[in-house]
């Protein structure tokens, strides 16, 4: 039996599930935090294990099971929770980590991040999440779908930022650093690296704050909440 986790009770969440039942060798546990989605799940799925809460909690991931399950498929319609729970379940030691993503021009940068399979458009992706799930050497997927965030690029310039450590001043409230360029290196985000002036750093940031962060990046403005 192959344990996994699916988040996200929507569309893709709901075909995913109905298209595993089929293989009938599957524990499936759903994570959602909707109660409308979790009532029509337990009407429509009555061998479905469902956890109600938010999924990139560590806590919740973990009583859903993830220490022990073999797969994990980040498929809500927010980037930024999706990225997140790839980036927490690389914790774990699981087989196969599948996030949604909802921008074709991400691909690069999931790929950078460890998610190797780009599919779209969205009309397909339960069936090639399906295969994916099924095919034994496929570790990770990144589909299209829709976000309320953005992956964007800044070249740090301001001297508030210059000198402090990742960890200093990500994640706030409207942003993660994913990862760093500096020169010419690409590394991915971690607590300790020190940020100096024309680092480039990839940022994973809600579009209603885009024009606040790259001002705090560029230019002397108040530092964001943390």
């Amino acid at each position: 039996m192959v344990d996994i986790i699916i988040v996200g009770g929507g569309k893709v969440g709901i075909r995913l599930i109905k298209l595993l039942k089929k293989q009938e060798n599957y524990d499936i546990t759903l994570i959602d935090n909707h109660e409308e989605v979790i009532d029509a799940v337990k009407e429509e799925f009555d061998d479905v294990n469902i956890i109600n809460g938010d999924a990139t909690n560590k806590k919740v991931l973990e009583e859903a099971g993830i220490e022990t399950a073999d797969i994990i498929v980040a498929a809500t319609s927010n980037d930024e929770v999706n990225l997140l729970i790839g980036m927490v379940a690389q914790n774990y030691n699981l087989n196969k980590i599948i996030a949604r993503t909802a921008n074709p021009t991400h691909i690069k940068m999931f790929e950078k991040l460890g998610l190797n399979e780009v599919i779209s458009p969205e009309l397909t992706a339960c069936s090639n999440i399906e295969k994916l799930i099924i095919k034994p050497n496929i570790a990770d997927l990144s589909i299209s779908g829709k976000g309320d965030c953005e992956l964007i690029d800044i070249k740090v310039k301001a001297k508030k930022v210059i000198g402090k450590s990742i960890g200093q001043i990500s994640p706030t409230k409207d942003y993660i650093v994913i990862m760093c360029e500096k020169n010419d290196e690409e590394l991915i985000a971690n607590n300790d690296i020190i940020l100096q002036e024309d680092d480039t750093v990839t940022v994973l940031v809600k579009r209603k704050a885009i024009k606040k962060t790259r001002k705090y990046f560029t230019k002397n403005s108040i530092l964001p909440s943390l």
